[in-house]
Protein backbone atom coordinates (compact mmCIF):
# COMPACT_ATOMS: atom_id res chain seq x y z
CA UNK A 1 0.00 0.00 0.00
CA UNK A 2 2.71 2.44 0.99
CA UNK A 3 4.74 1.73 -2.17
CA UNK A 4 1.72 2.44 -4.40
CA UNK A 5 1.08 5.63 -2.42
CA UNK A 6 4.65 6.81 -2.93
CA UNK A 7 4.60 5.91 -6.65
CA UNK A 8 1.36 7.88 -7.06
CA UNK A 9 2.98 10.84 -5.36
CA UNK A 10 5.96 10.59 -7.72
CA UNK A 11 3.58 10.83 -10.69
CA UNK A 12 1.88 13.81 -9.07
CA UNK A 13 5.34 15.34 -8.55
CA UNK A 14 5.82 15.29 -12.32
CA UNK A 15 2.52 17.14 -12.75
CA UNK A 16 3.72 19.73 -10.20
CA UNK A 17 6.97 20.05 -12.15
CA UNK A 18 5.00 20.78 -15.33
CA UNK A 19 3.16 23.52 -13.43
CA UNK A 20 6.47 24.96 -12.31
CA UNK A 21 7.82 24.90 -15.85
CA UNK A 22 4.66 26.64 -17.10
CA UNK A 23 5.08 29.32 -14.43
CA UNK A 24 8.75 29.75 -15.35
CA UNK A 25 7.92 30.14 -19.03
CA UNK A 26 5.25 32.67 -18.02
CA UNK A 27 7.78 34.64 -15.96
CA UNK A 28 10.27 34.80 -18.81
CA UNK A 29 7.50 35.69 -21.25
CA UNK A 30 6.28 38.46 -18.97
CA UNK A 31 9.82 39.78 -18.48
CA UNK A 32 10.43 39.78 -22.21
CA UNK A 33 7.14 41.51 -22.90
CA UNK A 34 7.83 44.20 -20.29
CA UNK A 35 11.41 44.72 -21.52
CA UNK A 36 10.12 45.04 -25.08
CA UNK A 37 7.53 47.57 -23.90
CA UNK A 38 10.19 49.66 -22.10
CA UNK A 39 12.53 49.56 -25.11
CA UNK A 40 9.73 50.51 -27.50
CA UNK A 41 8.56 53.33 -25.25
CA UNK A 42 12.01 54.81 -24.57
CA UNK A 43 13.75 54.32 -27.91
CA UNK A 44 10.90 54.62 -30.40
CA UNK A 45 8.40 56.67 -28.39
CA UNK A 46 5.79 53.96 -29.04
CA UNK A 47 3.91 51.93 -26.47
CA UNK A 48 2.58 48.43 -27.17
CA UNK A 49 -1.21 48.81 -27.20
CA UNK A 50 -2.88 46.98 -24.30
CA UNK A 51 0.38 45.99 -22.64
CA UNK A 52 -0.88 46.43 -19.08
CA UNK A 53 -4.03 44.41 -19.76
CA UNK A 54 -2.01 41.63 -21.44
CA UNK A 55 0.30 41.31 -18.44
CA UNK A 56 -2.59 41.46 -15.99
CA UNK A 57 -4.92 39.03 -17.76
CA UNK A 58 -2.55 36.62 -19.51
CA UNK A 59 0.85 36.54 -17.85
CA UNK A 60 -0.06 36.95 -14.17
CA UNK A 61 -2.45 33.96 -13.99
CA UNK A 62 0.06 31.76 -15.82
CA UNK A 63 2.84 32.84 -13.48
CA UNK A 64 1.00 32.47 -10.17
CA UNK A 65 -1.66 29.75 -10.32
CA UNK A 66 0.30 26.66 -11.50
CA UNK A 67 3.07 27.15 -8.91
CA UNK A 68 0.85 27.42 -5.81
CA UNK A 69 0.77 23.67 -5.21
CA UNK A 70 4.55 23.46 -5.50
CA UNK A 71 4.99 26.20 -2.90
CA UNK A 72 2.55 24.39 -0.60
CA UNK A 73 4.30 21.03 -1.03
CA UNK A 74 7.73 22.48 -0.31
CA UNK A 75 6.58 24.05 2.98
CA UNK A 76 7.14 27.63 1.81
CA UNK A 77 3.72 28.83 2.90
CA UNK A 78 3.07 29.50 6.61
CA UNK A 79 1.74 26.45 8.40
CA UNK A 80 0.06 25.54 11.63
CA UNK A 81 3.32 23.99 12.87
CA UNK A 82 4.36 27.39 14.22
CA UNK A 83 1.38 27.27 16.58
CA UNK A 84 1.16 23.60 17.53
CA UNK A 85 4.84 22.75 17.92
CA UNK A 86 4.58 23.05 21.71
CA UNK A 87 1.64 20.62 21.96
CA UNK A 88 2.01 16.93 22.71
CA UNK A 89 2.11 14.40 19.88
CA UNK A 90 -1.55 13.34 19.94
CA UNK A 91 -2.82 16.91 19.93
CA UNK A 92 -0.44 17.85 17.10
CA UNK A 93 -1.63 14.91 15.02
CA UNK A 94 -5.32 15.58 15.74
CA UNK A 95 -5.11 19.30 14.97
CA UNK A 96 -3.17 18.65 11.75
CA UNK A 97 -5.63 16.01 10.51
CA UNK A 98 -8.62 18.21 11.35
CA UNK A 99 -7.04 21.21 9.65
CA UNK A 100 -6.26 19.15 6.55
CA UNK A 101 -9.86 17.93 6.37
CA UNK A 102 -11.12 21.53 6.57
CA UNK A 103 -8.62 22.67 3.94
CA UNK A 104 -9.57 19.78 1.65
CA UNK A 105 -13.26 20.70 1.97
CA UNK A 106 -12.67 24.42 1.37
CA UNK A 107 -10.33 23.96 -1.60
CA UNK A 108 -12.63 21.33 -3.10
CA UNK A 109 -15.46 23.87 -3.00
CA UNK A 110 -13.21 26.53 -4.52
CA UNK A 111 -12.17 24.15 -7.31
CA UNK A 112 -15.79 23.13 -7.95
CA UNK A 113 -17.17 26.65 -8.09
CA UNK A 114 -14.10 27.87 -9.99
CA UNK A 115 -14.76 25.19 -12.60
CA UNK A 116 -18.39 26.30 -12.89
CA UNK A 117 -17.26 29.90 -13.31
CA UNK A 118 -14.75 28.87 -16.00
CA UNK A 119 -17.43 26.92 -17.88
CA UNK A 120 -19.86 29.86 -17.73
CA UNK A 121 -17.09 32.23 -18.87
CA UNK A 122 -16.31 29.92 -21.77
CA UNK A 123 -19.99 29.71 -22.76
CA UNK A 124 -20.31 33.50 -22.57
CA UNK A 125 -17.03 34.04 -24.44
CA UNK A 126 -15.62 36.36 -21.76
CA UNK A 127 -13.07 38.81 -23.08
CA UNK A 128 -11.30 41.97 -21.96
CA UNK A 129 -10.82 45.20 -23.87
CA UNK A 130 -7.31 46.31 -24.72
CA UNK A 131 -6.39 49.02 -27.18
CA UNK A 132 -9.79 48.98 -28.84
CA UNK A 133 -9.94 45.21 -29.35
CA UNK A 134 -11.45 42.37 -27.35
CA UNK A 135 -9.15 39.54 -26.26
CA UNK A 136 -10.49 36.25 -24.89
CA UNK A 137 -9.83 35.62 -21.21
CA UNK A 138 -12.00 32.58 -20.51
CA UNK A 139 -9.23 29.98 -21.18
CA UNK A 140 -7.27 31.39 -18.26
CA UNK A 141 -10.27 30.92 -15.96
CA UNK A 142 -9.52 27.19 -16.02
CA UNK A 143 -6.18 27.74 -14.27
CA UNK A 144 -8.06 28.61 -11.05
CA UNK A 145 -9.92 25.31 -10.53
CA UNK A 146 -6.93 23.33 -11.78
CA UNK A 147 -4.69 25.05 -9.23
CA UNK A 148 -7.14 24.46 -6.37
CA UNK A 149 -7.73 20.88 -7.53
CA UNK A 150 -4.00 20.23 -7.41
CA UNK A 151 -3.90 21.68 -3.89
CA UNK A 152 -6.64 19.23 -2.90
CA UNK A 153 -4.63 16.33 -4.31
CA UNK A 154 -1.52 17.48 -2.43
CA UNK A 155 -3.51 17.74 0.81
CA UNK A 156 -5.02 14.28 0.31
CA UNK A 157 -1.49 12.89 -0.04
CA UNK A 158 -0.42 14.76 3.10
CA UNK A 159 -3.49 13.53 4.99
CA UNK A 160 -2.77 9.95 3.91
CA UNK A 161 0.87 10.22 4.91
CA UNK A 162 -0.11 11.43 8.37
CA UNK A 163 -2.57 8.56 8.70
CA UNK A 164 0.01 5.96 7.65
CA UNK A 165 3.02 7.30 9.57
CA UNK A 166 3.33 7.64 13.29
CA UNK A 167 5.17 10.96 13.00
CA UNK A 168 3.55 14.34 12.38
CA UNK A 169 4.47 15.52 8.86
CA UNK A 170 3.77 18.87 7.23
CA UNK A 171 5.12 17.86 3.82
CA UNK A 172 4.73 14.63 1.88
CA UNK A 173 8.33 14.45 0.63
CA UNK A 174 10.46 12.18 2.80
CA UNK A 175 13.45 14.51 2.88
CA UNK A 176 11.50 17.65 3.70
CA UNK A 177 9.54 16.49 6.76
CA UNK A 178 9.36 18.67 9.78
CA UNK A 179 9.03 16.30 12.70
CA UNK A 180 7.71 18.24 15.67
CA UNK A 181 7.16 15.67 18.35
CA UNK A 182 10.06 15.27 20.72
CA UNK A 183 9.88 12.31 23.10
Amino acid sequence: MRVAWLKSYEVFGKVKLLGMILSGVGIFGMMGFIVLEVIMRNLFNYSIPGNYEMVQNYFMPVVTLPVIVYAFSEGVLPRINMVISKFNYKLQKGVLLLLLLVEIAVFTLMAFYGWQYAISGMEAGDAFPASGSMYPIYPFYFLIPIGFGMLVVEMVFLFGKNLMDKDVSFTVSENKNEELYVS
